[in-house]
């Protein structure tokens, strides 16, 4: 029997690009095997097949942008459904060239018609490609500022990234952003010696995008403390057997997010997000908790959803599997998604002080560095006490140092006697 295999859902409304297709007419392919690999603006997400057959026909190419519902094969199989009609007006995307990898620049995708079913209309009438409005929201620039290229007639991906650069290059700064700073050409580095250049990753580039975002969007601020770790170590030391027979590690950044969530509870502005359209602070009922992960393709953030409500060995466990998916590039389409508050710990390579910036849209950022052993004096006489430092890092808008210093406080007790986290 006939049978289709259309993509499923890569997030609420995300729009994504084919990067590898791993099948060709006539592979027999089984029930979960993967046939195509999509990127999105956060992830290089894994599609699997959901039936056992022989494939007929390939209806994308590498390259082409691709979202929930696009037809990506047609196979012969039995025991399947019959298949259903193509969406109509064609609903997969036409493919797009990628930009020549000569500079660090990022490779994005040319302009080409948008198929009648996902076209949308800027304020002027021009047509925008889904991913295109995405990045532009989440850039904070108005559509109505850009233009396509000549000939075109709708705004593409490109479009936008083109519109940000050209802004840097002529004083304006980061799109929504107020940096006056012009971009300043390099110097001829080859008259000193050999060179080579490499160009950004695909997560490099976005990587590069978000936090110059953030950083010119927001007005940050940090405050470092530390917290003597000596007894929770211990404990740690003690029960890590039990949380590895769970299959989970019970590290230090695990412990650290099951107690942030204990803060977050009474300090709900760092649990928050600014809304400057309207002037209005978002404050999230629930806690899903980003851990930046380092990675052979740069840094990510997974995000462990509803810590709050999840036991320690639960978030352990969390935490094992999705960091080792994230190091493996096997992320789920939504694991990246949904983060109220970001922690970053490099305690396990070393450092004494680290101010990280803000993972917009949230509003605080805890960094961790390697804890050591320092000489404490208790009173009669210096012990030695396992010491960790902590930064928080804040947008200045809706926290005030005041109350990052007392979130660091309220952290630093929990950490050092942790049955205040169930108070």
């Amino acid at each position: 029997m006939a049978y289709e295999f259309k993509l499923p859902s890569l997030g609420d409304g995300v729009t994504g690009k084919v990067l590898e297709i791993l099948v060709k007419p006539g592979d027999k392919v089984s029930k979960e095997q993967i046939v195509l690999i999509v990127g999105t603006d956060k992830v290089d997400a894994e599609m699997p097949i959901d039936a056992d057959g022989v494939v007929e026909e390939v209806l994308v190419k590498q390259g082409d942008e691709v979202t929930e519902g696009t037809l990506v094969l047609k196979m012969k199989t039995d025991g399947a459904a019959p298949a259903t009609p193509p969406p109509a007006d064609g609903a997969q995307t036409s493919a797009a060239a990628p930009a020549p990898p000569a500079t660090p620049q990022p490779s994005t995708p040319a302009a080409a018609p948008e198929p009648a079913a996902t076209r949308t209309v800027s304020s002027e009438g021009l047509r925008a490609s889904p991913l295109a409005r995405k990045r532009a929201k989440e850039l904070g620039i108005n559509l109505s500022d850009v233009r396509p290229v000549e000939g075109a007639s709708r705004i593409s991906y490109k479009d936008v990234v083109d519109f940000v650069k050209r802004k840097i290059d002529t004083g304006g700064g980061s799109a929504g952003a107020g940096s006056a700073m012009p971009r300043k050409t390099l110097p001829n580095f080859e008259k000193f010696g050999a060179v080579e250049r490499q160009p950004l990753s695909r997560i490099g580039v976005l990587t590069a995008e978000n936090m110059h975002y953030a950083f010119n969007t927001i007005p940050h601020a940090w405050i470092s403390e530390k917290a003597d770790i000596t007894r929770l170590e211990q404990l740690r030391q003690q029960h890590k057997d039990t949380v590895k027979a769970a299959g989970g590690n019970l590290t230090t950044t695990a412990i650290i997010t099951k107690a942030v969530c204990s803060v977050l509870r009474k300090m709900p502005q760092f649990n928050a997000s600014l809304d400057d359209a309207t002037n209005e602070v978002i404050f999230k009922k629930f806690f899903n908790i980003g851990i930046a992960v380092d990675t052979p393709k740069g840094l990510l953030v997974p995000v462990i959803r509803n810590c709050d409500q999840k036991s320690l060995t639960q978030i352990a466990v969390d935490l094992t599997d999705i960091s080792t998916r994230t190091r493996e590039g096997k992320n789920k389409p939504d694991d990246l998604d949904g983060g109220t508050f970001t922690i970053s710990n490099i305690g396990g390579i070393g450092g004494t002080n680290m101010l990280s910036i803000v993972n917009w849209p949230q509003v605080a950022i805890l960094s961790i560095t390697a804890a050591t052993m320092e000489a404490y004096w208790n009173g009669s006489a210096f012990e030695p006490r396992l010491m960790m430092p902590m930064t928080i890092g804040w947008d200045h808008r809706v926290i005030n140092g005041a109350d990052a210093a007392r979130f660091l406080v309220d952290l630093k007790k929990i950490l050092e006697e942790p049955f205040l986290g169930w108070l």
